[in-house]
């Protein structure tokens, strides 16, 4: 699939996701309000973290080497399941400790044993998934994101709305993600059948990149989520549900790169230097365009759409949306460098070292603009953090790519053209 139609297929995936991850989000704020939202992005969150821990970094492992053929795809399943049958057993006798060790001292105590049956099924999901990423199935890949998702949605409209309750909404996100792993699973096994096997040299191999892809993601999951933590510590659960408001309606800007990094990966895993270089220079002004055309919407009618959907009781989340803006503008193009430093350069300990100054600015702010301006503390320390990380990202892909990183932020007429056609073709592709 090329890359024009590999991001189409993306997008839609995306835009699917958005609005069922949207409704979602306002069955659950309008149900169980912000205290309710706000343990529920907390249990989401650390099932994020869990999985992302679990998995290694051998999925990113497996979708960047299936297409250089250096291993057959039952090969690396087989891998794949050894090491998400070690993590899981890893796991699951950590937050089993947790459990007995907490008690009901701290908000996510009594969801414990929720997590330790949900994280297995992401594990696994996130495995397979790999698969139709590296086979560069994304059509197969976009329907396994979407789901899962949708299911969700539909079990809220049935049951939270006539049966108000947390655990009812954990239930349904349960139901969603056990039903997406059976679709992921059935759409890999016509290209590689589950088993298990230690392979030792295959092993260190993945174990190996996917460290080094662990960390990275590791880092970066942590510079945009764990401020979420601080939240839940300094101020609490209910302003954690008002943050996650702002923090979901601003990362609409990452929808887009979000979609072309999927499909430039393994583009980048097998292009020459200049094609990759001019490949990152193009989806990277792109995504800025597309990141300030969003933010001027926003900016425009995002405090009236938080308002409505939400409700009167998340307009603290309007202004903290607002300051987020500037930052997830620029970070946007971290999905783009991040595919870069992965695929072509295939050194994801870049990745980690560009994450690290994120997330070490952004926690220092964090605990000094927490305290004293709540949740738009949170927002400012967050937005800062992106630009300065991007600042010193796009200094280190100059340095590597030996050309100007301006490439990536002069935007010119062209390029004007280039986004409204690929909108205009990715809108008349979602219609049919």
């Amino acid at each position: 699939m090329n890359l024009g139609k590999a991001t189409t297929v993306t997008l839609a995936s995306q835009v699917a996701s958005l609005v069922t991850t949207f409704l979602s989000g306002i069955i659950i704020a309008r149900t169980l309000g912000p205290s309710g939202k706000g343990t529920y992005s907390l249990v989401v969150v650390t099932y994020s973290f869990a999985v992302l821990i679990g998995n290694l970094g051998v999925p990113v492992f497996v979708a960047s080497n299936i297409g250089k053929l250096r291993h057959g795809t039952n090969v690396l399943l087989r891998n794949s399941m050894f090491v998400f049958v070690c993590s899981v057993l890893v796991i699951l006798g950590v937050f089993l400790v947790l459990r007995l060790w907490l008690g009901q001292r701290v908000p996510l105590a009594p969801f414990l044993g929720l997590l330790i049956v949900v994280i297995p099924v992401g594990l696994m999901r996130d495995h397979l998934s790999a698969f139709l990423q590296g086979l560069n199935k994304i059509g197969r890949l976009a329907l396994t994101n979407v789901i899962g998702q949708f299911i969700n949605t539909v079990l809220l409209l049935i049951f939270l709305l006539h049966n108000p309750g947390i655990w009812v909404a954990f239930y349904c996100w349960l139901a969603g993600e056990i039903i997406s792993l059976a679709v992921t699973l059935a759409l890999v096994w016509p290209f590689a059948t589950p088993a298990i096997s230690f392979l030792p040299s295959l092993f260190r191999e993945s174990l190996k990149f996917g460290g080094a892809v662990w960390l990275s993601n590791f880092v970066g999951l942590a510079s945009l989520r764990l401020d979420v933590f601080l939240v839940a510590y300094f101020l609490g659960t209910t302003a954690v549900g008002l943050y996650s408001v702002a923090v979901s309606v601003s990362s609409l800007i990452m929808y887009f790169p979000g979609a072309m990094a999927i499909a430039l990966l393994p583009r980048f895993s097998s292009a020459s230097r200049d094609e990759s270089y001019e490949l990152a220079a193009k989806t990277c002004r792109m995504a800025l365009l597309w990141g300030v055309g969003c933010a001027l919407v926003l900016l425009a009618i995002g405090g009236a759409m938080i308002r409505m959907i939400y409700g009167s009781a998340f307009s603290p989340s309007v202004r903290a949306m607002m300051i987020l803006l500037p930052g997830t503008i620029l970070y946007g193009l971290a999905h783009i460098t991040t595919a870069y430093f992965n695929g072509f350069v295939a050194r994801p300990a870049i990745n980690t070292a560009l994450g690290a100054v994120s997330l070490v600015i952004g926690v220092g702010l964090d605990m000094i603009l927490i305290p004293s301006f709540g949740i738009a503390g949170a927002s400012l320390a967050s937005s800062v953090a992106y630009v300065l990380s991007m600042v010193v990202t796009l200094t280190v892909f100059s340095k590597i790519s030996g050309r100007s990183a301006l490439q990536l932020l002069s935007v010119g007429r062209n390029d004007f053209f280039e986004i409204g056609r690929f909108v205009s073709r990715n809108v008349r592709a979602l219609a049919q």
